[in-house]
């Protein structure tokens, strides 16, 4: 359990005031014996070798409490289960050595650095810890404050001094002269251990020279040795009256003996009136050296050693003490020891609420090549936005602003994010604020979803791709726009032909804005480049002005690549004076535009910038180093101040902030403020801050909030329609420079121009607005006409013309496709069908199912629609899965065959049957289109069958399951009977009743399957085939063959066909016959010649099935009651040969041939290629009569 002590942020409390509580949820002595408890565990595993060393090093009144300070860390660690132990600090930190003192601190960090420490608690500088990221690349890093409020050394004294230095004064110093008697006794009373007798082991008095016996002056009270040296410096150097006199720990207590007369030097105040503090002496501008400067009690860590253990960078990061809580320390350490006063002031002090760091990192570009943005600009806005935040959330959280220096380097900016996982950062990480560059950036953001951090802009960027979408917030704007801006601009202009140089980090800003002109010549520099090779600015303003480019576009980041630009320009003739307009980026650094070994003069380049236009959002305006068209508010001109006091701090050229450095400040008070809106209103938000739902909705709520900053009020829109990516929304200005200042001409909003042509000056030769530098041609009046290209207006014509054709072709395809569906229209009510669509079923909609509720698992075959599927289907939620046979539509199938296959499928549903294959759903919302019917274990019949021939003989015993019995074949056939007797009830022909149609189940039951040629019958009783089709004749009635009629008398006739299939184990009918031969036959009479052997009932039966006239053939139940008397009336017969086709063409071997001369039925593609020949009938004539 981590530890984490809080307080209040007042320096020091007053004497009468009670320390600062910590909050817990333990408040039972129960409690306190059990940490007791625990804490005697864990030191009993703990190993030194294997755990954490701590030590602390506290200035002032903290250097008592050093000791249980260390301990009350590692004590806070054990709690959590971590081992851990203190040790005291290197010997340059100890008296008389000082804790603040830079040899102290390079102690600290080389024991770090060597792992000899894992975590110490320093006393640091207040103003230099931003450049902590120097210290992350040698493995160490901050956690935060331990003190919640900052210390510093302080002078108190009653008047009339005001300032230490007012010492120098001899009046004045000896005001606050006492005896050296009267010191010495001090200094007994003050240290118990100490008496009159043993003035030896007194410490020193520090006297200068000038201060003797005649001279009076001015004591000076402190604590330690360490201190009273420190003072001594100081009056040496300043040349004070005054001596130093350490007294101990017990300082606070000296105005017992002395009051009026009291002048004391410490850490902190512990004195009210009439004690006043005096003025510090003058500060060095090394603030490490700046000894009256305030400190900060800072918790270094090794990241290294505490890589493996987050738990312990959370419960170090929430450790927190304030002042008053510190001297308690100090006195139960004195009064009980390190260890036990350690323990016992946990024990009093229990934590409940932890004070949580919010952090921000926010990326710079300090250390690099490139002149890109104000890097020193940039670090004062962050520090001063670090100081009016940290306060945002008093008692809850602390708000930090960490800068990182990511040198412009997409690498360097995410090798920050690598190292941030690995530390305790990560957890109170809010946000990555930049970086400034567009290649880093365009990283950072697009890692924000797998690290779950926002990434703010403060420069324009363009938006980030979708999945990076919601974490992404453009407060610069969308960099695209600037580009739309400067495309509307020159179109206006009429100008159509424009060079550009971009670089990478500029590159999609250029490629993805709606220019609308052409780009005669382009370059993109490389990135990371150290330093640019003017030669390639040279070729590119070479070939620009070969190719008689007047409008120069520059989208470029880096400073020195307008210089060369511009250089380039000029040695080519592209000057302002020659017609060449040039379009530069606006928001450079400072002073770009001085030449830094580049190979022009400054003339020239003034002399190039005569006259250019840029483009800036309209908040930028009052922030631009040369504009003067705008003024700042007070508050604006109250933050440049302070502003200013940060900048020189931090030894940094302080010239003016620039824009982006005010937008960065305006960024983080904006995410600070979401933050606190957001746990105010969901505290628990806290312990999950990387949520991927919580950070959308952050990002969000960011842009809801009703902000106004030093850049104005704040706007946002949707960069998508989704409203995925936010962006802030500002009028742009194109403004024109005149030599002298920036001069607006037009606005861009809502991708709406406003220009003013009266407002443009143009420094050409003639004084007349330039031209693009394109040639005439045949087309130029229509170029005029739409004000375009010759080349573009060659292709408007041709496309036109090219635009009428596809319309007129388009009318014809509508028109045959409508003649198209209205002959399918009148075939569906052939079929006595509901119009089905070409592709989708809406009428087979109580069948639907999810396609994801179908799953295929193997491939059993093709067949005539497409190929047929093994799966299982989940047909109901009440139900599990069922084995099914998923029927599919071949990609690329005609129309016809669509409507076939949707026919099937309709005529299906209607059957329910136990000897009909059952149809079990569809899908027709999606494609392919599917059907799904019930699973039939041993396949078709005929090759059921043709596999069982070799167990006819009885005498072989292969046969157990009487699998080609009398019984089992009679029983099959009894099943296909009694299927067409149903059909023929339900008013339905089969047309196909064959072998290879019939399908065997798991228990050996006979369905009839392949209703493709399934038809209705009407009023009549019969079905006229009227369309010229595949025909199977071989099993075709004389009626049917002759003249197309189809009735339920012709399935019985197939049915008889059947039976010899049957018996004969799968024999083709009228073998040694071809299909015109088989076709003639059975016109003139004839039949099938029936093998011996055959039953005497069983052959009557087929030959009345085989009655020429149809009216003398039995119905369908009729045969299925005859053959149910009969239940041995099928036997095998295999006295014929098992395959004699043959075809009217040379080879029947020849695939094409083949495939032409059969059609493969889906249900069984195996057999379909022996035995099924259809044959290509015409449809039969008007004066062809069959029936009365």
């Amino acid at each position: 359990m981590a530890t984490t002590v809080a307080g209040a942020r007042n320096p020091a409390p007053p004497s009468n005031q009670s320390p600062v509580k910590f909050h817990m949820s333990w408040r039972s002595t129960a409690c306190t014996l059990l940490l007791a408890i625990t804490v005697t565990v864990s030191e009993t595993n703990v190993t030194h070798k294997e755990s954490i060393a701590v030590t602390a090093c506290v200035a002032g009144d903290g250097a008592d409490a050093s000791p249980a300070l260390a301990e009350l860390a590692a004590l806070t660690l054990r709690i959590g289960g971590i081992r851990a132990h203190a040790v005291p600090p290197p010997e340059l930190c100890v008296s008389p050595s000082r804790a603040d003192s830079v040899a102290c601190q390079k102690a600290i960090f080389s024991d770090l650095g060597q792992g000899k420490l894992h975590v110490a608690l320093l006393s640091v500088p207040a103003g230099s810890t931003l450049s902590s990221w120097l210290l992350r690349n040698n493995g160490l890093d901050d956690l935060g404050d331990v003190i919640m409020s900052p210390t510093r050394r302080v002078c108190v004294a009653p008047p009339p001094a005001r300032s230490i230095l007012d010492l120098e004064d001899a009046l004045i110093a000896r005001k606050y002269y006492i005896p050296r008697d009267t010191a010495v006794e001090l200094q007994a009373d003050m240290q118990s251990n100490i008496t009159l007798k043993n003035q030896s082991k007194f410490p020193k008095m520090y006297e200068p020279e000038w201060c003797n016996s005649n001279t009076s002056c001015a004591t000076i009270f402190t604590s330690d040795v360490g201190e009273a040296r420190l003072l001594y410096e100081v009056v040496r150097e300043n040349y004070l009256r005054a001596i130093v006199v350490p007294v101990g720990t017990n300082l606070h207590q000296i105005t017992n003996s002395i009051n009026n007369r009291t002048l004391v030097c410490d850490w902190n105040q512990h004195f009210q009136e009439p004690f006043y503090p005096l003025g510090p002496p003058p500060c060095r501008m090394d603030v490490e050296k700046c000894h009256f400067e305030s400190r900060r009690v800072v918790k270094w860590i090794n990241t290294r050693a505490l890589a493996r253990s987050p738990s312990a960078v959370r419960a170090l990061r929430r450790l927190k003490i304030n002042f008053s809580g510190l001297q308690e320390l100090a006195t139960k350490k004195r009064d009980h020891g390190v260890e036990a006063g350690a323990l016992a002031f946990l024990s009093d002090h229990p934590v409940r609420d932890n004070v949580r760091q919010l952090r921000v990192v926010t990326f710079l570009p300090e250390d690099t090549k490139r002149e890109v943005y104000n890097s020193s600009a940039l670090m004062a806005a962050a520090v001063l936005a670090a100081r009016d935040l940290e306060g945002l959330l008093p008692g809850i959280a602390t708000f930090k602003v960490q800068t990182y220096d990511d040198r412009c380097n997409a690498v360097q900016a995410y090798k920050y994010l690598i190292d941030a996982l690995g530390t305790g950062d990560y957890d109170a990480l809010t946000a990555a604020v930049g970086p400034a560059c567009g290649v880093p950036f365009a990283d950072v953001v697009r890692q924000g979803p797998s690290h779950r951090l926002p990434a703010l802009a403060y420069t324009p960027q363009s938006p980030p791709s979708p999945p990076a979408a919601p974490l992404a917030l453009l407060a610069a704007g969308d960099a695209r726009s600037i580009g739309s801006a400067v495309a509307a601009f020159s179109t206006s202009l009429g100008w159509r032909r424009m060079v550009s140089l971009s670089e990478t980090a500029t590159h999609s800003a250029l490629a993805t804005a709606s220019f609308g002109v052409d780009f005669i010549v382009n370059l993109e520099l490389p990135d990371e480049r150290p330093e640019y090779d003017p030669s390639i600015f040279t070729l590119w303003a070479d070939r620009a002005a070969r190719a008689n480019g007047r409008i120069i576009y520059i989208s470029v980041e880096d400073a020195r690549a307008v210089r060369h630009a511009l250089c380039a320009g000029h040695k080519s003739g592209l000057t302002p004076s020659s017609g060449a307009v040039w379009i530069l980026p606006s928001g450079l650094p400072p002073n770009w535009q001085t030449p830094k070994g580049d190979t022009c003069t400054a003339e020239e380049i003034d002399e190039m910038l005569l006259g250019h236009i840029s483009v800036a959002q309209e908040w930028m305006l009052p922030w631009l180093d040369d504009n003067t068209n705008t003024t700042k508010s007070e508050e604006m001109e109250s933050w440049e101040y302070r502003w200013r006091e940060d900048c020189h701090m931090l030894n940094k050229p302080c010239d003016k902030p620039g824009p982006y450095a005010a937008l960065l400040y305006d960024v983080l008070k904006l995410w600070a403020s979401a933050l606190k809106k957001l746990i105010i209103a969901r505290p628990a938000s806290l312990d999950d801050l990387h949520d991927p739902d919580l950070l959308r909705s952050l990002v969000t709520n960011a842009t809801l909030i009703k902000y106004e900053g030093l850049t104005g009020k704040f706007e946002w829109i949707k960069l998508s329609k989704d409203g995925a990516i936010f962006a802030r929304s500002s009028p742009l200005i194109i403004y024109q420079w005149d030599g002298q200042r920036r001069r607006e001409i037009g606005r861009w909003f809502d991708d709406k121009l406003e220009l003013e042509e009266n407002a443009l000056k143009w420094y050409s030769a003639d004084g007349r607005r330039p031209d693009d530098g394109h040639d005439r041609c045949a087309l130029q009046p229509l170029a005029d006409l739409f004000n375009i290209q010759c080349r573009t207006s060659t292709i408007l014509l041709v496309s036109t013309l090219l635009g009428v054709t596809i319309v007129i072709l388009s009318g014809l395809m509508v028109y045959c496709k409508r003649r198209a569906e209205k002959k399918y229209r009148a075939k569906l009510e052939a079929l006595t069908l509901r119009r089905l669509p070409l592709v989708k079923a809406v009428g087979l909609d109580p069948w639907e199912i999810p396609r994801e509720r179908v799953v295929i698992n193997r491939k059993l075959g093709m067949g005539a629609f497409g190929t047929v599927y093994g799966g299982h289907a989940l047909l109901a939620e009440d139900r599990g899965w069922t084995a099914v046979a998923v029927k599919t539509l071949k990609a690329g199938a005609s129309n016809e065959e669509k409507l076939d296959f949707l026919s099937e499928a309709e005529v299906m549903k209607r059957f329910d049957h136990k000897n009909v294959v059952r149809l079990l759903a569809v899908i027709t919302k999606t494609e392919p289109v599917c059907t799904v019917m019930e699973f039939m274990l041993y396949g078709d019949l005929k090759n059921y069958l043709l596999a069982r021939r070799h167990l006819t003989n009885s005498d072989s015993g292969d046969d157990p399951e009487e699998q080609v019995s009398a019984r089992r074949l009679t029983g099959m056939a009894l099943d296909i009977a009694r299927a067409l007797s149903y059909l023929a009830q339900m008013k339905y022909v089969h047309r196909d009743v064959a072998a290879r149609n019939c399908l065997v189940s798991a228990r050996r039951v006979v369905k009839l399957a392949d209703f493709g040629m399934t038809r209705l019958v009407f009023e009549n009783d019969y079905y006229r085939f009227s369309r010229k089709g595949m025909l199977p004749v071989r099993w075709m009635a004389p009626e049917s063959l002759a003249l197309g009629i189809f009735l339920p008398a012709s399935d019985v006739w197939s049915f008889g066909v059947l039976l010899y299939e049957i018996v004969t184990f799968g024999s083709l009918p009228y073998q040694g016959l071809s299909n015109s031969e088989v076709l003639n036959k059975v016109k003139s009479g004839q039949t099938i010649t029936l093998p011996t052997g055959l039953k005497p009932q069983l052959e009557g039966l087929i030959k009345s099935c085989w009655q020429s006239e149809y009216k003398s053939r039995p119905t369908a139940s009729e045969v299925a009651a005859f053959i149910a008397d009969t239940p041995r009336l099928l036997s095998p017969c295999l006295d014929l040969p098992l395959d004699a086709l043959s075809l009217d063409v040379d080879s029947w071997r020849l695939s094409k041939e083949r495939a032409e001369a059969r059609w493969v039925s889906w249900a069984a593609p195996p057999s379909a290629t022996t035995d099924v020949t259809y044959l290509s009938a015409d449809a039969p004539r008007e004066n062809d009569r069959f029936l009365p």
